[in-house]
């Protein structure tokens, strides 16, 4: 074993703060049956899927491939609350062969063992509990408390961050986040250290800015002064972002409103595309096309306001005229029922009446009858001084005058008829008068309209021509200049307070920083290959040497780093679990690939404590690894090709594909 290489380093835990200790193949739950039972342990943990020793095997067979190693890092998932497609494609199969079966897990989270099942099949529903014995989860024998199980793992994980959402969309944080990062599934190839799921997707909004501030948030890099300043930040950037794309557009707006004020003057006054637009010697131009059509409008507009004036005076006319025809309807009204009172020997209706025509008949006004003034018509007169004396001579009298009477009656009733007649040809000759009056007066407020709309716009294409010529900048342009000015300042403060925050907090990242080179150091045998970027949005932890190799081992040593790190410090909010599917050994050399697991087992026995270690990591391999790890306290679980009884389900879940015979 070589020095103790992490001496220095004290274990803040003695066991990680969520780790499984045992994981259950259920073959069927009524009754309970269990296909395999994988028991893991703090520390390193290996599923070796061994290369089959018989010299019979197929190619195919003795790859150490198809034997379980993936499906059981999915089944891992699926325990932690993982529902990917991934997940739902292992669960199709499966449920063909375990219709009643499902995985089921001892978890740690921290300090309280749960007991979770999950089945196979759509329509079942998962489990779990703070329990001890499996039996009485799935048979239903402890109170179902699935949910509040997904509560713990949001709260031991997210809930312990400065914040639970990120600066700049605020979009809420995840348990799944923090999952995806902790079980690196074997399709993204480790190939990059943000690259955690391969056509899945986490839903973050911005894919290369938001993983580093993920993993700043877990790692303790980011409290809530810090993350508050990124917000700030965040807003200020996006408001100047904004203020700087409407420059080039206030820039430009000149020269459009430009060009659009003289199309549209020009399609007024019917000006050619090839006209100047100020008087010159050669011809017609707009400005001369402008005046001509303002002294046309304004020499029209004086005339039709002269017949405006006359309209309005004969129009008064005829509505005095009305008003005399109507007084004379009104007259003849009295007339008619006078006559009639007479005729049917009504003394109190003829006393009436007669007082209402005196009031009637000494209106203003000319009687046509003697072309002469009411007052002074000697018809009015007589009618007036015609005394019915009739009321005061026997009756005789009075029946010899009946018919004359009556004549008298229809005569004034043919009188009425003629004066509401007249009355109803006045009436229209008014209302043409006034329809002619109110087409005079539209024309003249359409023309005066036209006229002052021409002449703001041609005030307006002069203005925005000497502005052209002169260069002055549009009150808008000035305004958001000067506002993309002030937030520039307003950033480069806060830019400048957020180095300075961080200048305080570099004890944070420089024990990272110091964790990383201890743990490169330890790797490749050498100090000083190796170094913590801190925001880095591609390479937070750089390898100094070139690669596919070294690619992948960036991505080793982050996530070993990380887990060593959760062990010895409090600031981090790392789970301490760790699972890598099969890393590419290809790509890495055989000493490389060999410390990668020795490191892992003397972490967690330099750092162990009550035979117990402050981290699980969990890796699946195809190779041997190095005889010191190849021991039961280390390989939990072998798998090989050629042999059910090898197989992680004990059987293929699916023998052939379709189509292959």
């Amino acid at each position: 074993m070589k020095k103790q290489w992490l001496e220095d380093y004290e274990p803040v835990r003695n066991q990680p703060r969520m780790w499984i200790e045992t994981i259950w193949l259920v073959e069927s739950r009524e009754p309970l049956s269990v296909t395999r039972t994988i028991d893991l342990h703090p520390g390193l943990n290996i599923v070796w899927a061994r290369e089959s020793t018989s010299t019979e095997a197929s190619g195919l067979a003795s790859a150490g491939h198809g034997v379980g190693k993936t499906s059981l890092c999915l089944l891992m998932r699926y325990v932690l609350g993982d529902d990917a497609p991934a997940i739902s494609t292992l669960r199709e199969k499966a449920s063909a062969g375990f219709p009643k079966g499902g995985v089921a897990a001892k978890v740690h989270v921290d300090g309280t063992t749960w007991l979770v099942f999950r089945p196979y099949g759509a329509y079942s529903h998962s489990l779990a509990a703070p329990c001890e014995a499996l039996e009485s989860l799935v048979q239903g024998a402890v109170p179902n408390e699935f949910q509040e199980y997904l509560s713990a793992l949001e709260q031991f994980s997210i809930g312990r961050l400065a914040s639970q959402s990120l600066p700049g969309t605020n979009q809420p944080l995840r348990w799944r986040h923090l999952l995806a990062w902790c079980i690196r599934d074997q399709r993204t190839r480790f190939d990059g250290f943000y690259h955690w799921r391969d056509g899945e997707g986490l839903g973050f909004l911005r894919s290369r800015r938001d993983p580093p501030l993920f993993v700043g948030s877990v790692l303790g890099l980011v409290d809530a002064g810090l993350d508050q300043l990124l917000r700030d930040i965040e807003s200020k950037q996006g408001q100047f972002d904004k203020s700087k794309e409407q420059i080039p557009e206030l820039e430009r707006a000149p020269v459009y409103a430009l060009s659009h004020a003289e199309r549209q003057l020009r399609a007024r006054v019917r000006s050619g595309e090839d006209e100047p637009v100020f008087e010159t010697m050669l011809g017609e131009s707009i400005e001369a096309r402008v005046r001509e059509a303002l002294a046309s409008a304004e020499t029209s507009e004086a005339a039709w306001e002269v017949d405006v004036a006359r309209a309005e005076q004969l129009l008064a006319q005829e509505q005095l005229q009305l008003a005399h025809l109507t007084d004379k309807v009104k007259l003849a009204e009295v007339e008619v029922s006078i006559a009639k009172s007479l005729v049917e020997a009504n003394q109190a209706d003829f006393e009436r009446l007669t007082k209402v025509r005196e009031k009637l008949a000494w209106l203003d006004g000319r009687c046509d009858h003697g072309d002469v003034e009411f007052s002074a018509c000697q018809h009015i007169q007589s009618r007036k001084s015609t005394v019915n004396m009739t009321w005061f001579r026997d009756g005789k009298e009075v029946q010899a005058n009946a018919p004359e009477r009556a004549r008298h009656f229809a005569q004034c009733q043919a009188d009425h008829a003629r004066a509401e007649s007249a009355v109803t040809e006045q009436q229209k000759r008014i209302s043409a008068q006034q329809t002619e009056l109110r087409r005079l007066r539209v024309r003249v407020a359409t023309s005066e309209s036209s006229r002052s709309l021409l002449k703001t716009s041609w005030a307006e294409l002069q203005l925005l021509h000497t502005q052209r010529e002169q260069g002055i900048e549009s009150a808008e342009l000035v305004n958001a200049r000067g506002l993309l000015e002030r937030l520039e300042g307003e950033l480069n403060s806060l830019r400048s307070t957020l180095h300075g925050r961080r200048s305080q907090q570099s004890a944070r990242a420089d024990a990272i920083k110091a964790m990383t080179a201890l743990v490169s150091t330890r790797l490749l045998g050498a100090s000083g290959h190796a170094r913590f970027v801190q925001d880095h949005e591609y390479r937070p932890f750089e390898v100094a040497r070139g690669g596919e190799a070294y690619q992948v081992l960036e991505v080793l040593l982050g996530d070993i780093v990380c887990l060593l790190d959760s062990a010895t410090s409090e600031a981090s909010s790392h789970p301490g679990f760790l699972v890598h599917d099969c890393p590419r050994e290809a790509d890495m050399s055989d000493v490389l690939y060999r410390e990668f697991f020795l490191v892992a087992a003397e972490a967690a026995e330099q750092l162990g404590r009550d035979k117990g270690a402050p981290f699980q990591f969990i890796v699946t391999t195809t190779s041997p690894p190095p005889e010191k790890v190849r021991g039961e306290s280390h390989v939990v679980l072998e798998l090989e090709p050629g042999s059910d009884e090898k197989l992680l389900f004990r059987r293929e879940l699916v023998p052939e594909l379709p189509g292959f015979q």
